[in-house]
């Protein structure tokens, strides 16, 4: 026996499914990706303006560790002051926060784009089921943030110490340098330090990122059925459709018998044919079919045709010529002309005649081989 597969998530996610997954805050991320852009960035900064912030903020101690013995016991001066070395405080460390908010705001952007989703805000109840919670503790996932998280220990350590390699000579030259130019070239290998092992994220950004997208669209994969009935949902159910069509026929039927009372003149077979022509002497153009149909349909042409006082002509084979070769409001073909500028011409005689004086003779058509058709439509010319 062959196995049903039809269950099992072999699709790729539709266009609809990847876009209720986005509504649904679900999208690709890398936690990885966001962090070491943040760290790299950070570093960064601090490695070429953290100097400047250093000096304001031991201003800032310097100046708290002198007050008088006045400002230290007045009430009424302490508050005020701590608040104004807060605020220059605050300042002093507003670029490095300004540029590391601005930063986590940039890089969900690099992988998902912006989302916001309340949907994903609200508590899952699911999330509490213990069972579940030890499966994803033990999961694959779980594993993975594992693995992720001691290469990091490791990468970051092998960096550590190749800066420590690359700068042992300096460091160990501190001891013979004054103290205060010794603390600033510690304070200078320690910030690049900082920024190499920064750095070095980005290998671990640079995996977890198409691991990430691989296992968001593996989960959003869908089953041949699941892709059918969004299919079904998209075009409409068959039985819908089907509604939509008869729907379309009836209405195109109306338009179609309104425009019968103004033909010229409707050909028949007598009973399973009807085309109803009209012929605009002052526009450009052949005689254009205005209505046609088999059946009752054509039963339908005649009663509106009979009621407006229109001609009926008896035609068989050019009837059907006209109903096989021709589409609703569209001009006749020209190896048609002939035939139907003389039914034409028989109809507008019969018009400028009273009843009593109708005894004009009924004019000899001829329809080309190849646009006579039997019964059943088929081309006696094939």
């Amino acid at each position: 026996m062959s196995e049903d597969t039809s269950q099992e998530k072999t699709e790729q996610p539709t266009a609809k499914r990847l876009s209720k997954a986005r509504e649904d805050g679900d999208v690709a991320r890398s936690k990885e990706l966001s962090m070491a852009m943040i760290m790299i960035v950070t570093s960064g900064l601090l490695l070429f303006v953290g100097d400047v912030i250093v000096g304001q903020l031991k201003s800032l101690v310097s100046d708290g560790l002198t007050l008088t013995r006045e400002q230290l016991f007045n009430k009424n001066i302490m508050p005020i002051y701590f608040f104004s070395e807060l605020g220059r405080a605050l300042w002093s460390i507003a670029p490095l926060l300004f540029i590391t908010f601005f930063v986590s705001l940039i890089t969900p952007a690099l992988m998902g784009g912006w989302v916001f989703s309340m949907k994903a805000a609200m508590p899952k109840v699911s999330k509490l089921n213990p069972i579940k919670g030890l499966g994803r503790m033990f999961g694959v996932k779980a594993a993975v943030e594992l693995l992720k998280a001691i290469a990091k220990f490791f990468i970051v350590l092998i960096v550590a110490l190749m800066v420590l390699a690359w700068y042992s000579d300096a460091l160990f030259g501190l001891g013979h340098v004054p103290m205060l130019p010794a603390f600033n070239a510690a304070g200078e290998v320690l910030a690049w330090g900082v920024f190499y092992m920064c750095l070095s994220l980005v290998l671990i950004a640079a995996i977890d990122v198409p691991f990430q997208a691989y296992q968001h669209n593996k989960k959003l994969k869908m089953t041949l059925q699941e892709v059918k009935d969004e299919l079904k949902d998209i075009e409409g159910r068959p039985e819908v459709k089907s509604a939509i069509r008869q729907k379309q026929r009836e209405i195109a039927m109306n338009r179609m018998m309104q425009d019968v009372p103004s033909a010229d003149v409707v050909v028949v077979n007598p009973e399973h044919y009807s085309v109803a022509l009209k012929y605009d002497k002052d526009a450009e153009g052949a005689p254009r079919v205005i209505a046609k149909g088999v059946d009752n349909i054509s039963e339908k042409i005649r009663e509106v045709a009979n009621e407006n006082s229109i001609e009926i002509i008896r035609m068989p084979v050019l009837a059907r010529a006209l109903y096989y070769t021709t589409d609703i409001q569209s001009e006749i073909p020209e190896p048609l002309y002939l035939a139907v500028a003389q039914v034409l011409s028989y109809v507008y005689a019969l018009n400028e005649k009273t009843i009593a004086e109708r005894d004009i003779k009924m004019p000899e058509i001829t329809v080309p081989e190849e646009y006579i058709f039997d019964e059943n439509g088929k081309s006696a010319f094939a």
